[in-house]
């Protein structure tokens, strides 16, 4: 073979090898910024707790949602609470109507963190937003901004039980012992509903296959909906999924519901008739906790504590609730 031909083989071939090697780099270079900018492959958010996955009981015939397991008495929970409204929803006082919206969007960030007879809550933002028109979209960056009501992160309030009952443990903080007073009598139904306690009536030991359908309603009901309730709510198993790593049974929901005078950690309390259109709900494979909500909900409320605001509305509401569950210990 002529040498000039050789030599000619020779350039392609390394031509080739060096093309393979740019591509290869490239290839390299995109992963790792993806990687750095957090835009890796989605399935690494899907990931499961391998501790917890080890708890799972699921076979070839399907999975049991555990309810044996002792529930931990140490564990952190950050809960984002989103409701995005679209109806008549107003505030009032005893001076009179302070508010009144067509659509807005309330969202409550919540800190917990229970350490055996001891709930720290701390409630991290609370802002309810009114949507802006395209015309004022320009405008958005030098005028203030939206809101009809907002609120910074607070002081943490610090619960303590001693025999059956939950006290302040902060002496000589008025909101503290103001809280108590309110919120001691339901304070268990509060655990519940914030994923600090185990759920009542829990599934039986039957194990779940996806399309399995389930109906929850009377006295079971508050497996579901904690406090005091009545209605009917019918789910079907669509997926397993986890939530921040925790393994998880998504359930299709739809249904109806009513209860009266529920609480949260702010010191309201609310009376209200749910009518769930439409939505998905992850249950906890390993204890009996909800730890997502989406749902598309018709609903009218009234809400308020002693002295306080009253709010009410009546509209379409879309809802949107995660929480992240940390065990700290046993």
């Amino acid at each position: 073979m002529p040498a000039r031909l050789i030599t000619l083989l020779l350039v392609v071939l390394v031509a080739a090898s060096c093309d393979k090697l740019k591509n290869l780099a490239a290839k390299t270079s995109t992963l790792m910024k993806a990687k750095i900018t957090g835009q890796a492959d989605e399935s690494e958010s899907l990931k499961v707790d391998e501790q917890l996955q080890k708890l799972v009981d699921q076979t070839a015939e399907g999975a049991v949602f555990r309810k044996d397991l002792p529930f931990p008495s140490h564990l952190e929970v950050s809960t984002t609470r989103r409701h995005e409204m679209s109806g008549r929803f107003f505030e009032s006082s005893a001076i009179g109507k302070q508010a009144d919206v067509l659509k807005g969007t309330q969202t409550t960030l919540t800190q917990f963190k229970r350490e055996g007879d001891m709930i720290r809550y701390t409630l991290e933002q609370s802002d309810f937003a009114l949507p802006v028109s395209d015309k004022a979209e320009a405008e958005k960056k030098t005028a203030p901004k939206t809101t009809a009501a907002a609120a910074s992160a607070a002081q943490p309030v610090t619960f303590r039980k001693t025999g059956k009952s939950w006290g302040a443990d902060q002496r000589g903080d008025f909101r503290a012992a103001a809280l108590v007073q309110e919120l001691a009598p339901v304070f268990d139904q509060l655990l519940i509903e914030n994923a600090l306690a185990s759920r009542p009536l829990w599934f039986a030991n039957h194990r779940f296959k996806v399309g399995d359908p389930v109906v929850v309603t009377g006295d079971v009901l508050p497996m579901l909906i904690a406090g005091n309730a009545k209605g009917s709510l019918t789910l079907k198993l669509e997926s397993f999924e986890p939530v921040e790593g925790h393994p998880c049974g998504v359930f299709s929901i739809t249904g109806d519901y009513q209860r009266k005078s529920f609480p949260d950690f702010e010191g309201r309390f609310i009376d209200e008739e749910v009518t769930i259109q439409s939505g998905k709900i992850w249950l906890s494979l390993v204890y009996p906790i909800i730890l997502r909500e989406d749902l598309d909900t018709i609903r009218s409320f009234k809400s308020g504590g002693r002295g306080g605001l009253v709010s009410r509305g009546q509209g379409s509401v879309k809802v949107s609730v995660k929480r992240v569950w940390k065990c700290l210990a046993p």
